[in-house]
Formats: structure tokens, sequence, C-alpha cells
């Protein structure tokens, strides 16, 4: 009995690690570095960076993640030295939530749905879910990490 009981709880904890895995979680006191927004009041934006050094930060959106990607060189104190420190960037898929590699995500720019901070790129994993978000929500085009630079997200004004 107390053995299925050990195995029961061991299959919980790992179900529960495991669901976390899939979700971007900010703490509440947490503020994005970019805007001063508070990520986990829209946690379907969340996005995260994760340093050489395991640290996590957290963004309220894409854009605010890349702006922060970019300009670097202003968080010697978080000990950023550059791109090198950061070790992931994860974006969540705007249809299932689920955690994506930034580099690998598919983005919608230029539709009518509208992010915390306005105007954002909407991350998919797979370019049909994006394409299908274009047919339902407008969009200029579909970009993914190679036709990101920094006048990109200067562009979209933060």
């Amino acid at each position: 009995m107390k053995r299925k009981f050990l195995i029961l709880f061991a299959l919980l904890v790992s179900t529960i690690l495991m669901a976390n895995d899939n979700k971007i979680v900010a703490d509440k006191k947490e503020r994005d570095l970019i805007c001063g927004i508070q990520p986990y009041k829209s946690p379907q934006w969340a996005t995260e960076i994760e340093l050489s050094n395991s640290k996590k930060l957290h963004f309220a959106t894409v854009k605010c993640m890349m702006l922060f990607y970019y300009k670097n060189s202003m968080w010697h104190d978080l000990g950023v030295k550059g791109k090198e420190d950061m070790k992931f960037l994860r974006v969540q898929d705007y249809k299932s939530l689920k955690v994506v590699d930034a580099k690998k995500a598919f983005y919608v720019f230029g539709s009518r749905v509208i992010g915390p901070k306005g105007d954002d790129l909407i991350p998919f994993k797979y370019k049909a879910d994006a394409e299908n978000f274009i047919k339902e929500n407008g969009g200029t085009k579909i970009v993914t990490w190679k036709h990101f630079k920094l006048n990109l997200f200067d562009y979209l004004n933060l």
C-alpha cells in the first residue's frame, strides 16, 4: 500500500513539473526590464530568456524580449555582457500556449490582435497555424528568426 502511494505521488509530482515546463511562469513581483509591465498579468503573452547563469528573465511581449536581446549591453548588473550570455529564448505558441524556442517560431506581423504593449509579433510553433491566424485576424507577413534585426523592433515602437 505504501509503495503504491509513493508511486502515485511520484507520478503526480512529475506530471506537475512537466506541465510547468510547457508554460512560462513569471513571478508576481517581476517586471519587464524594457517596458515595466508585470508579465504575470498577461500570461498568454509572456516570454522568457534564460541566462547562462540559469537566471530567468520574463518579458511582457515578444518585442520587449527582443529589444532586451538586441540592447543587452545595458544589463551588465544581471551578468549579461552580450547575446552569448543568453542560453534560451522562449515564447508561447499563440494557439496552444505551449513553450516554443523563440529561434524556431513563426511570427505574424501586422495583425489586428493587440498585445499588452500594442502592436506585436504573434508567435506560433507551426507555419500553418500562423497562416490560418492571418486568414482570421489579418497580418502583413510571417517572419522568422532570420528576419529579426534591431531596426524591426525599433519600427514596432515600444
